[in-house]
């Protein structure tokens, strides 16, 4: 568990399921994050994905919760790739990715730069990157707000590409 100021990150439970919903189903949020909203049926299984990253991978997904009030705003976490195939991998030598992704109504009040800052300072990886597609103005925001520089293009990822890969120091 992670605590800033107005926010603590957690590890996701099966019963956020209902809480993200709505971020899942966003087709403006999801149109940056692989393009296609998860049905409410299926939200279950996305989140049942994130518990399970953390059991495959050095890190996975956390929830974003309002200190005040509790009320879940996003998520914001790791994911691991090989760079030479950008496709996820549980390889000791991975490339930790910081994501981020925070319900639309919650949008401009600095919640994924807090979140996201966090997480990197917590990370105890040499080296973090973050895949951006280059229409995320938002998203290139925030990296920049963490001190992130864009590098090299990914030409496909999952999901969909072109992604920036923006590096942290």
């Amino acid at each position: 568990m992670l605590e800033t100021e107005r926010l603590l990150l957690r590890r996701p439970r099966l019963e956020d399921a209902e809480a993200v919903a709505g971020l899942l189903g966003d087709p403006e949020v999801m149109r940056f994050l692989g393009g296609t909203t998860v049905p409410p049926d299926a939200v279950p299984a996305v989140v049942q994905g994130w518990i399970d990253d953390w059991e495959t991978y050095p890190a996975g997904k956390f929830i974003v919760e309002r200190r005040d009030d509790g009320v879940v705003v996003g998520r914001v976490g790791l994911k691991y790739y090989d760079t030479q195939t950008w496709e996820r991998s549980s390889a000791p030598d991975a490339q930790p990715e910081l994501g981020w992704a925070i319900a639309r109504a919650h949008w401009g009040r600095g919640y994924a730069t807090e979140a996201a800052r966090a997480v990197r300072d917590w990370s105890r990886h040499g080296r973090l990157i973050s895949l951006i597609t280059a229409d995320n103005v938002h998203s290139q925001a925030v990296a920049r707000r963490l001190g992130a520089q864009p590098a090299e293009t990914v030409a496909e990822l999952e999901g969909g590409g072109p992604h920036v890969v923006w590096v942290h120091p």
